[in-house]
């Protein structure tokens, strides 16, 4: 006759094992993330990535429109704390699409009384929540969500990626000692480690659009980092990559926000890709002299922003891309929508040549 097993003397057996496994287990989180290693939507991905269930997609931050979400991201230089990168994100979901809108760094924009109204020195001054609820009051769109991060971060994300492969499109070569930024990168096909990454999206020399051309050239950059990604990242590395980089950025999604929104990015195409920057002309201060800024067009941008974000709010309403004062401000501001030029590109058309980045001379 079999005897049945004594539950009790099972008991002792597996507690030893389970205290054995968990300091594995832990050291497992501790040795991949050292930054969200206690929080509990990573360790809710970290287990799922064990089990292997981690393909299910999941919801986009609360508060969003049904199925849309609107992300203001900026790209911050960590020792002089300007933005080399600003833009609207819009992920629809139920379309399949992401929508990218450039703000170039010149931007005029009254934020502040102070002299210096370039919109790369707003996040220094607004904050996160500040410049988004700045924007979302006079574009007239919707801002969920924001998020900032440091150039470094970015070389960090494309390291851990295994560099970016694409085409350079000029000789790059730029030098200031009082930045402590040297940037000398070669043209032709190659791939971009991290280091690299963050000089081809800072470098700003020699353009022949100047502002513009530098928002081309980010373009294609985008549009390379987004193929590298879809091809060669699984989910499983897709959340890994979020949860190591969280710790290091500043925004006001979780975690979970953030894997989820990752998610759902990796199911746009690139032909489903959009970018653009958001049309003006760029012009001096002083007329023939002073600090160049870029004006934008009203009815350009307004009409961009609504047909591309469903901008709901009015274009402007008080007025604070404008400077009235100086005649090329107001007469670019004014002017007709088809006096400035309007770019649109996907990624995969900027991939296939569709974008040509012009230098001077």
């Amino acid at each position: 006759m079999k005897r049945k097993p004594n539950v009790r003397m099972l008991i002792l057996p597996l507690l030893l094992a389970f205290a054995l496994l968990l300091p594995l287990l832990g050291a497992a989180v501790v040795a991949e993330h050292r930054y969200e290693r206690s929080h509990p939507a990573y360790l809710k991905h970290f287990l799922l990535r064990a089990l292997g269930e981690e393909d299910a997609a999941d919801e986009l931050p609360t508060g969003a429109e049904s199925g849309k979400l609107n992300v203001l991201v900026v790209g911050k230089d960590k020792a002089a704390g300007l933005t080399d990168v600003m833009m609207l994100a819009s992920l629809d979901t139920e379309q399949g699409t992401l929508q990218l809108l450039q703000i170039p760094r010149d931007t005029y924009a009254a934020y502040t009384e102070r002299d210096y109204k370039k919109i790369n020195g707003a996040y220094a001054r607004l904050g996160g929540e500040g410049l988004s609820d700045f924007l979302e009051t006079h574009l007239g769109v919707a801002v969920d969500r924001y998020v900032c991060v440091d150039l470094d971060v970015l070389g960090d994300m494309v390291d851990q990626m295994g560099g970016v492969r694409m085409n350079v499109p000029a000789d790059m070569d730029y030098d200031d000692p009082d930045q402590n930024l040297h940037i000398h990168i070669k043209a032709g096909e190659q791939v971009l480690d991290g280091a690299a990454a963050q000089s081809f999206v800072r470098f700003r020399s020699g353009y022949a659009q100047a502002d513009v051309g530098r928002m081309d050239a980010q373009k294609l950059f985008l549009s390379a980092l987004a193929k590298q990604a879809k091809e060669n990242l699984s989910v499983a590395q897709t959340v890994s990559l979020v949860c190591r980089s969280f710790g290091k950025i500043k925004t006001d999604m979780s975690l979970n926000d953030c894997i989820a929104c990752a998610k759902q990015l990796r199911g746009v195409s690139l032909s489903k890709l959009h970018m653009a920057t958001l049309p003006g002309t760029s012009t001096r201060a002083g007329g023939n002299s002073g600090a160049w800024y870029y004006v934008l067009n009203r009815d350009a941008t307004a009409s961009l922003l609504a047909r591309t974000l469903g901008a709901q709010g009015a274009f402007d309403p008080d007025g604070v891309f404008n400077d009235a004062s100086r005649g090329a401000f107001d007469r670019i501001y004014h002017a007709s929508a088809d006096s400035v030029q309007l770019h649109e590109y996907t990624a995969q058309g900027a991939l296939d040549g569709e974008l040509s980045v012009r230098r001077v001379g």
